[in-house]
């Protein structure tokens, strides 16, 4: 114990050494014998205490030094704040002009880490949200990373595990819900009774589930989600109790959740697992191999995610030696443990991570930028400097002058940037939900206002410390040639330097947009197998069991429309989220297959006409027909893709294939490759299945059509309410939309660090207008004797545009040198260009040299209006 607490006091004392260093040297001695003193006294009682006990004697006695020095120090401080006011009072638009600067950097460096604090930093809005895991079920020999479970899977890892607190599932569901004013489609979610428990969640009316829920026969309950209640109830509480059927049965509500951030998925509604048809059928509950939920689990107590991970993998091992037909070693089989925090900001980490980057050299750039202004401004200031120094004035209080005035700056361009971020946060909010749910977490917090009061201290202290330290390492005093001490000290050449480095972080900055830029212009010219322009797409869900009957006379009375040109049916149209469609094991014949290769093609259902009507053309046989309605003899279609992958002779017309039921398949058609999950996917093997032969009760619809579809659009939800007044009719929106959408994120990206990258563009070029308007006024006596001697204006402004060039030649090289190393980092939003594309590259040099011109012209053409007899004169 004793050598623990003298190994604490070592290291507080050396925590009180280094504050004394930082203390003016004429207060040093002062708190130096003070903190002694203080020592003296308590040394004793805090060796006793321990480490605890020194934590706190040192941050009470060093909250009692600062103090201390603060009154010492408030006089010196308020006379250098006044001071710097007058300053800005007199020099009004140099202080716009920085405070804007600093303002835009700071606002987009605060929005950057607010949406960072939002998703990455704070924890999950769930009591105990840091221990909550996901358990994935895996399938690596075949390439399944996330199986979902069993029933009876998850009875044996709740069963058999002895390092997880609560396990509990979830699974998502579409039902619909009569008994308000009009039917509605409600996405469900499916818990176990336990899951708002084990997430800490306490509604804000009514209850959550209990046990008594989730029993068989118990009667069926529900759970609205707060944005559901707000759309669809208007905030009524008194919804609480009310009956909705769904499914045939008769739902009471018992609860109502509060605005949380919804977990795994936004839903509209919550069921327990015993009132889902399909969890709580037969086959559901005793067969191993049927997979449908998602599983989550709470860690217990001190224990770590690798220990839970070694007992999961010991359930695992059971299984594979307890039922092996179900996990065959072929597919392999195990179950890893994923922070449910890391799940949910996967998808958004690598764009926020770029642009934080991008802020981060905005803010770089404008303090460059600042720095070289101010220095500026003290030559303009050489004078009064110098006869401060004669007035007695020192050094340091000159220099802690100089670091006031540039805080003072950064302090009022960090409230600018306060305003900006505040401003941009529904913005951010509407991106950041593109990518996770807990785009509901984004506020102004204390932690982001503490964050833009830091970072704005910080860069008034970086922007003043430039001038101050080449005041600090001039000698003042000596009047007579203080003004060439100070220009040696602040030269050309350092202002140069600054501007170079504005240069290489404006060419990163250019660069970044331009590749998002280029990426998105690449998005939307790619062909995605479909035209989507002047089609109406819908999602139609059919509640009684003629859904064949229901389908068939909405295609018929809807392309007998006026202006309609074609309609057809798919479970699911492209990049729409929406639908069932997934990969299934298949047997080829005929085929070229590799070694140990397991055909997966992705199963799709269409009716007649959707080819047409979606604008992808049939290569080789035929479209389905509406004779195509043999269940017992079906057919197929495949996509071109899958047709070049498996017959790349050309061959596939007449081949077969098999699904899991054993019969076998021909293939009558070929159709053109569609991107359905992605404009940057290529297409992947799909079958196509004829609706006639495998009707579903859920179908999407897209209609071609001349007509303005607002008005199309009116007419189908009438035609389908008229057929079955319990269809519900969903996601009604034109193909473009859908097309927009699916892009939204991508454009929002560009658009971010395109502003940053225009920022970037307008602060270098008034970096180099100041710099060369500078260069001009200090050189007005060297060009007033070349122009006495005969050379022409345009020569000395060509000579000086040549420096220009060269210093915008170093800034491009070393921009170029970082861009380059960085530019794979980018992969998160460059898609069908390279990283490292040449264009973008070439472009972004071209448009930063054009910029570089043309703001140095500005300040240079006044050369052409200077009279040299005046010049030498005023020599």
């Amino acid at each position: 114990m004793a050598v623990r607490a003298d190994r604490t006091a070592s290291w507080s004392q050396r925590i009180f050494n280094a504050f004394l260093r930082l203390l003016p040297s004429e207060f040093r001695e002062h708190f130096a014998g003070e903190m002694s003193s203080v020592f003296r006294d308590q040394e004793e009682d805090a060796r006793g205490g321990g480490r605890v006990a020194y934590a706190r004697f040192c941050w009470d006695t060093g909250k009692g030094l600062i103090a201390t020095a603060l009154r010492e120090h408030q006089e010196i401080l308020f006379q250098d704040v006044e001071y710097g006011f007058r300053l800005m009072r007199k020099e009004l638009s140099f202080t716009v002009v920085v405070i804007a600067i600093l303002g835009m950097a700071i606002g987009a460096a605060t929005a950057a880490f607010m949406v960072a604090n939002a998703i990455l930093i704070q924890p999950l809005p769930f009591a105990g949200g840091d221990h909550l895991i996901h358990l994935r079920q895996r399938r690596p020999a075949i390439g399944v990373e996330n199986m979902p479970f069993s029933v009876k899977e998850i009875e044996d890892y709740r069963s058999q595990n002895h390092t997880l607190d609560s396990v509990v599932e979830f699974h998502e569901m579409t039902f619909s819900l009569l008994g308000g004013r009009e039917p509605q489609r409600v996405d469900t979610g499916v818990v176990s009774a336990n899951f708002f428990r084990v997430l800490g969640v306490t509604p804000l009316y009514g209850r959550t589930f209990m046990d008594e829920d989730d029993r068989p026969n118990a009667r069926p309950v529900l759970i609205l989600s707060y944005n559901f209640w707000q759309k669809a109830f208007a905030g009524d509480p008194n919804v609480v109790g009310g009956k909705y059927s769904m499914n045939d049965k008769e739902h009471v509500v018992v609860g109502i959740l509060p605005p949380i951030p919804q977990f795994p998925a936004e839903v509209d509604v919550y069921m327990p697992t015993v009132a889902c048809p399909t969890r709580s059928g037969e086959r559901a509950l005793h067969d191993r191999s049927w997979h449908m939920m998602n599983v989550y689990a709470t860690l217990k107590p001190n224990v770590t995610l690798a220990e839970a991970q070694a007992d999961v993998n010991q359930i695992a091992e059971r299984l594979r030696a307890t039922y092996p037909d179900e996990y065959p070693g072929a597919k392999g089989y195990d179950v890893r443990l994923e922070p449910v925090h890391e799940e949910l900001a996967h998808e958004i980490r690598p764009v926020l991570l770029v642009l934080a980057a991008a802020a981060g050299l905005l803010l770089l750039l404008a303090c460059a930028n600042v720095t070289g202004i101010l220095m500026s401004r003290v030559l303009a200031r050489t004078r009064e400097l110098t006869v401060r120094t004669i007035l007695g004035a020192s050094r340091k209080r000159i220099t802690r002058s100089l670091i006031t005035e540039g805080v003072m700056l950064a302090l009022l361009g960090g409230l600018v940037g306060w305003v900006l971020s505040y401003s941009s946060l529904g913005l951010l909010v509407r991106f950041t939900s593109k990518f996770t749910s807990l785009a509901s977490q984004l506020q102004f917090t204390p932690q982001v206002a503490a964050f833009c009061v830091l970072l704005s201290l910080g860069c008034g202290v970086v922007i003043g410390g430039g001038p101050a330290l080449g005041v600090r390492l001039t000698p003042l005093f000596t009047a007579g040639v203080g003004n060439t001490y100070l220009r040696q000290r602040i030269s050309s050449k350092t202002r140069s330097i600054l501007v170079a480095a504005q240069l290489a972080l404006s060419v990163i900055l250019l660069v970044g947009a331009g590749l998002s830029l280029r990426t998105l212009i690449h998005l939307q010219r790619v062909d995605a197998g479909f035209q989507p322009s002047g089609i109406l797409t819908a999602r139609l869900y059919v509640l009684n069991g003629k859904y064949r009957e229901f389908f068939d006379q909405l295609l018929t009375r809807t392309r007998n429309l006026p202006g309609v040109e074609s309609a057809g049916l798919a479970s699911t149209i492209p990049l729409n989220a929406g639908g069932f469609d997934g990969p299934e094991p298949a047997t080829l014949r005929g085929a070229k297959l590799g070694p140990n290769e397991k055909p997966n093609p992705v199963i799709r259902i269409v009716s007649p006409g959707y080819f047409q009507t979606l604008g992808a053309s049939i290569l080789q046989g035929r479209d389905f027909t509406e004779r195509d309605t043999d269940e017992s003899h079906p057919v197929a279609i495949i996509n071109q893709h899958m047709a070049n992958h498996y017959w790349p002779d050309g061959n596939a017309l007449g081949k077969q294939f098999a699904l899991s039921d054993g019969k076998w398949i021909p293939i009558i058609g070929v159709v053109s490759d569609v991107r359905q999950t992605g404009l940057d996917r290529e297409p992947v093997d799909e079958a196509y299945g004829s609706f006639g032969e495998s009707p579903r009760a859920v179908m999407s619809i897209a209609l071609r059509t001349s007509r303005p579809l607002q008005e199309l659009s009116q007419q189908l939800a009438w035609i389908a309410h008229d057929i079955d007044s319990n269809a519900v009719v969903a996601d009604m929106q034109p193909m473009m939309q859908v097309r927009d959408n699916w892009l939204a994120s991508r454009r929002t990206t560009a658009m971010f660090l395109t502003v940053f990258a225009v920022l970037a563009l307008c602060i270098t070029a008034s970096g180099i207008s100041g710099l060369m308007a500078l260069a001009v006024g200090e050189r007005k006596h060297e060009i007033g004797v070349r122009l006495a001697l005969g050379a022409t204006p345009s020569l000395v402004i060509r000579s000086m545009m040549n420096q220009v060039l060269m210093l915008t030649f170093l800034g491009l090289a070393a921009g170029f040198a970082v861009a380059w190393e960085v530019a794979n980092s980018m992969s998160a939003v460059v898609s069908g260009i390279a990283p490292r594309d040449a264009v973008t590259f070439g472009i972004s040099s071209g448009l930063l040299i054009a910029v570089a011109i043309a703001s140095s012209l500005v300040p240079l053409r006044k050369i052409a209006k200077l009279d040299p007899v005046v010049l030498l004169a005023t020599e």
